[in-house]
């Protein structure tokens, strides 16, 4: 059954002396557009994040957004000491965020730099959060290459590392993710960039055939003689199709790797060296998600296939190898 209707013309006279009388009860109470001075509201004290970007001369802005808290002032240090009360690093500032910029101490480092904020409360000092930012920064090459290439989209500076005979070899690249043709990978790709997962892992599968080459990594660590998996921290995602996408298997393009399941990728990914329209979507086939093409170094994934020793793999993996000397992925790094 239906609800009998409301006659608004006599709820008129009731509408207005309820209108009036909270108008009435509102000013008795000190209710206005202004604040209440006898009962302020408690402040929001909000734990600023901390965050950093690296500069071409190997220093690091570091930002802590969301300061401006009556109740604490902050310090950024480098080194693990823990900074005392007195110390000039504390900055007491009302603003919405605190920047400070600090020089990386060993530039040429392939191994990443944390720096910790420390909060003084009153006479208390305690750690308030740490950031790990790679030790050296993309060089002034790879920051011209991105700035040549004049576009908007997401970037990422990897640094990968062989060592062959008696040296260390670092080669650095710069990829542009594309987050508007393949959104779903290229955001899956840049969380794990941002989570600091891909740091010290290492390119754990080489294909060099007539019909295809591929370097893949993203899935694997070395502990100089065995592989280990390291474990995806985040769910899998759905496959998005060459087709859909427009984006093929092309040289120095990037894509996600993944099982037989097609929406099974989560954070493996594989560099292709060479056009290898044989990964593309198709009537027959499902592919694999193209998200991305390097515009800075691209040469070093034909460089590795054609200089650094393998072994075997497995025997029915296509004639996949994996290195014998681990090629390692020290960091990637978004630096736009």
């Amino acid at each position: 059954m239906g609800k009998t209707p409301v006659n608004m013309r006599t709820m008129r006279p009731l509408f207005l002396f309820l209108i009036t009388f909270s108008i009435y009860f509102l000013s008795a109470c000190g209710g206005s557009d202004g604040e209440s001075t006898t009962n302020p509201a408690p402040h929001n004290i909000s734990q600023p994040s901390i965050s950093g970007r690296l500069l071409a001369d190997n220093t690091v802005r570091l930002t802590l957004i969301g300061v401006g808290t009556p109740a604490g002032r902050y310090c950024i240090r480098q080194d693990a000491a823990v900074p005392l009360a007195s110390d000039g690093c504390f900055t007491d500032t009302r603003a919405s965020s605190l920047v400070q910029e600090k020089a990386i101490a060993n530039p040429s480092s392939a191994l990443r730099t944390v720096f910790t904020s420390w909060v003084l409360e009153g006479s208390t000092v305690r750690r308030h959060a740490s950031l790990s930012v790679p030790g050296r920064t993309c060089s002034a090459t790879a920051y011209d290459a991105l700035q040549r290439a004049a576009s908007t989209l997401p970037a990422v500076c990897i640094l990968t590392g062989t060592t062959l005979g008696t040296g260390t070899t670092l080669k650095e690249s710069v990829l542009l993710l594309e987050s508007v043709k393949a959104p779903v990978s290229a955001a899956n790709f840049l969380r794990y960039v941002n989570q600091g997962f891909y740091d010290q892992t290492v390119f754990h599968r080489f294909l060099k055939s007539t019909s295809a080459s591929l370097v893949q990594g993203g899935g694997f660590t070395h502990n100089g003689s065995n592989y280990a998996t390291k474990t995806p921290t985040l769910a899998a995602i759905p496959l998005e199709s060459t087709i859909s996408s427009g984006l093929g298997h092309t040289a120095s393009t990037i894509a996600m790797a993944r099982a037989d399941d097609p929406d099974s990728a989560t954070s493996q990914f594989f560099v292709n060296p060479q056009n290898n329209p044989i990964f593309d979507s198709s009537n027959l086939r499902n592919g694999y998600a193209v998200f991305g093409r390097f515009i800075h170094g691209s040469n070093t994934w034909t460089e590795l296939l054609n200089t650094v020793p393998t072994s075997a793999f497995t025997a029915t993996d296509g004639g996949a190898v994996n290195p014998s000397t681990a090629v390692h992925l020290h960091w990637a790094y978004q630096i736009q």
